[in-house]
């Protein structure tokens, strides 16, 4: 229990009063930041239109959605090591995932780089690519800040795409 708390407070704390802290430092209204985060939610990195249309500055936009993206990365990763830990089956098969892994020691190497591609992907997006990072055994912090990095690459783009920058 102690550890599925510890993720509750990452994700509320990076996740949600960190970007209720940018917008308390900037001024924005603590409404139109939870409108933000609640979108981002639902939509991941395509809610960048909503800030937009809610008329918050794109690096608040920026801000508050990276907030929100590594609060959940790193909940997540919280999560799934709560379940290794109290789970002798899953325990076990990530054992096995390991030494299958130890076999292919470049996608072992290399494959945090993946998690930029694999959190642009609709659907699979932020929640899916920090279990498949784990999963896969890839190395924790590379593949947090990879998967943030792809996240945010996908929010600036829908982000200019909205306000008519790049078409």
């Amino acid at each position: 229990m102690r550890q599925l708390a510890r993720a509750i407070m990452i994700i509320v704390g990076i996740g949600i009063a960190l970007p209720l802290i940018i917008g308390f430092i900037f001024g924005i209204p603590p409404g139109l930041i939870l409108a933000l985060i609640a979108s981002t939610l639902a939509l991941q990195a395509t809610a960048s239109p909503v800030g937009v249309g809610l008329g918050l500055p794109p690096e608040i936009i920026i801000s508050v959605m990276v907030c929100f993206a590594l609060g959940m990365v790193i909940g997540i990763y919280e999560i799934l090591d709560t379940m290794a830990l109290t789970s002798p089956k899953v325990k076990g098969w990530l054992d096995k995932t390991e030494k299958k892994m130890g076999k292919l020691k470049r996608f072992h190497k290399y494959g945090p780089f993946c998690c930029i591609f694999i959190s642009c992907i609709p659907g699979l997006g932020l929640y899916s690519t920090p279990m498949i990072a784990w999963i896969l055994r890839w190395n924790k912090w590379l593949s947090i800040i990879f998967t943030v990095l792809g996240f945010a690459i996908v929010t600036v783009f829908f982000m200019l795409l909205t306000m008519g920058i790049i078409s």
